[in-house]
């Protein structure tokens, strides 16, 4: 589970993956909801418009210290962080019809 989920939030940040629509709707669920570091608020709808038009200049991003913890069968929330802007990052993965897909992230900057 661990190796799997860390593949999709990987995905996630490959510009080629943001570019592509088809590919976010699989990956985020119909009920997704992103806080990101600045403290905005941000629904699927949003990001399926928004991501793909920002993919071609997104920067690389490194993960470090992937851990997960299972909240219950089918919900698993994931940590970690992000090397080149020292956030913190969370995620919810809801595991239905045998595919994964994320609910919830949220991305925090490190207090310097």
């Amino acid at each position: 589970m661990l190796e799997t989920l860390l593949s999709l939030e990987s995905q996630l940040l490959l510009p080629s993956v943001r570019g592509k629509q088809q590919q976010l709707e699989l990956l985020l669920h119909p009920d997704f909801i992103e806080i990101g570091a600045s403290g905005r608020m941000y629904d699927r709808a949003r990001i399926l418009t928004e991501l793909p038009g920002e993919a071609a200049d997104y920067p690389v991003r490194t993960i470090e210290n992937f851990r997960l913890r299972k909240l219950n069968e089918e919900l698993v929330q994931v940590f970690y962080s992000i090397v080149e802007n020292e956030t913190q990052r969370t995620s919810i993965w809801k595991l239905e019809g045998g595919q994964w897909s994320m609910i919830y992230h949220q991305g925090t900057r490190r207090a310097s």
